[in-house]
């Protein structure tokens, strides 16, 4: 007993000597605090990357030995090319879906929340998967100067084999089915339409594999991330909550933060009324719990969007309106204007694109023209948006996206070339 004393006793002694350099008086050392949004950031070189990635530095090493880390987003099919750490690198998945090989080794698929430790001097790559982004922290250990030694890049023979577990199999059924044992003789080769399709609605099936996921959901025109906003969006405003829940899922693995996905709640109450938005709660409580979101962190207030930018491109009441309808003026510019479109939960494009797809979804023509400009002004493109509109006829009905097609023929016509 005396001994373990004396040994917690000379443990504790080490710990408040090893604390020592801590204990500086006041004022010799200064809390840092590094806001969100005012690192730059850049985009990764060509040279050491294949695709789109962006690099925010969250902190540099203050030493040589000190490690230094950044969050590092990758759009689908980015990823690093094939390195090494002389003093190693720990990943920390916060969004998406991504790859990392070990040289030698399987490709490993990586998701949102896992931690992946890359040992010192191994060759290795890791980016986002094919069809989703991914972003992660890489907090990398420097060695006798040096953080990072470049190679080859890799190939798309070796980023397109198939993740270790994985082989053989189609991604999840998105359409919010369970997931379904292939049919007879097509063993390893589950289909995103599932059994149901392929038993009842064979030329359904066909549909949704070839064209839905083997074409629309693939083409680069919009990024994966943009589809699962419209697609979401859409079955809101629409009422389709049986089919939401895949598509939530799929959008927080392409990329959709849970802050967007619940100010895109909010925001198509407005758009489409309560009802909606309620019916979709307890689909999204699901989805939340199942990925342990931590929806305490939901409720933080965001900066509010500086007023002139929330009203580009919004006509103001007019008198007539004013005469009629005062609450209602009243309530368009305080709640709608002043307040929803300011909340920085959802950026003003993302805003527009999902108002532009609510809004064509219910066949909303008049107001659809509005919000059609507001989109071309807050960053969106005539592409962007006609490639949305595209989208959501598979969600909505393609009378529908017809019917959007003309009013942005009209509102954004083709240029001449």
């Amino acid at each position: 007993m005396q001994t373990d004393k004396r040994k917690a006793s000379i443990m504790f002694t080490a710990m408040l000597m090893a604390m020592a350099p801590l204990a500086s008086p006041a004022g010799a050392q200064t809390l840092v605090i590094n806001r969100s949004g005012t690192r730059a950031v850049r985009q990764a070189p060509p040279d050491n990357f294949t695709g789109s990635a962006r690099v925010d530095m969250l902190f540099d090493s203050l030493l040589s030995s000190a490690a230094s880390g950044g969050s590092v987003t990758f759009e689908p099919g980015a990823r690093t090319a094939w390195h090494s750490h002389p003093g190693g690198q720990t990943l920390i998945v916060t969004v998406g879906t991504g790859r990392v090989q070990r040289w030698g080794d399987a490709v490993e698929a990586i998701r949102a929340g896992d931690v992946v430790r890359i040992p010192a001097g191994q060759k290795h790559w890791h980016g986002a998967a094919p069809q989703t982004s991914m972003t992660h922290i890489a907090i990398t250990e420097p060695r006798g100067g040096t953080a990072v030694q470049w190679m080859e890049q890799v190939s798309e023979e070796q980023y397109n084999a198939a993740p270790a577990g994985e082989r053989g199999l189609a991604p999840a059924p998105p359409e919010g089915q369970a997931a379904q044992q292939p049919p007879a003789g097509e063993q390893g080769a589950r289909r995103p339409s599932g059994d149901l399709q392929q038993r009842l609605a064979p030329g359904l099936a066909t549909l949704t594999d070839d064209v839905l996921y083997g074409d629309v959901w693939r083409r680069p025109e919009l990024s994966p991330r943009d589809r699962s906003l419209v697609t979401i969006a859409v079955l809101i405003a629409t009422g389709k909550t049986a089919q939401l829940a895949g598509h939530l899922t799929r959008g927080l693995e392409n990329g959709l933060q849970p802050s967007e996905t619940s100010g895109l709640l909010a925001h198509l109450a407005v758009y489409s009324g309560w009802p909606n938005a309620v019916s979709a709660l307890q689909v999204y409580e699901g989805v939340y719990s199942a990925r342990k979101v931590d929806t305490a962190a939901l409720r933080t207030v965001a900066p509010r969007l500086p007023a002139t930018a929330a009203a580009a491109g919004v006509p103001g009441p007019s008198e007539a309106a004013t005469a009629v309808a005062p609450k209602f003026v009243q309530l368009t510019t305080d709640v709608v204007f002043d307040d929803l479109w300011r909340r920085s939960d959802l950026a003003l494009r993302d805003r527009s694109l999902v108002t532009i797809a609510a809004l064509a979804a219910m066949a909303d023509d008049d107001q659809l023209e509005i919000y059609l400009r507001r989109g071309l002004e807050s960053g969106l493109t005539r592409d962007q948006i006609t490639e949305a509109v595209t989208h959501m006829g598979f969600y909505a009905g393609w009378g529908k996206a017809t019917t959007a097609m003309s009013v942005i023929a009209r509102v954004a016509p083709e240029p001449v070339r």
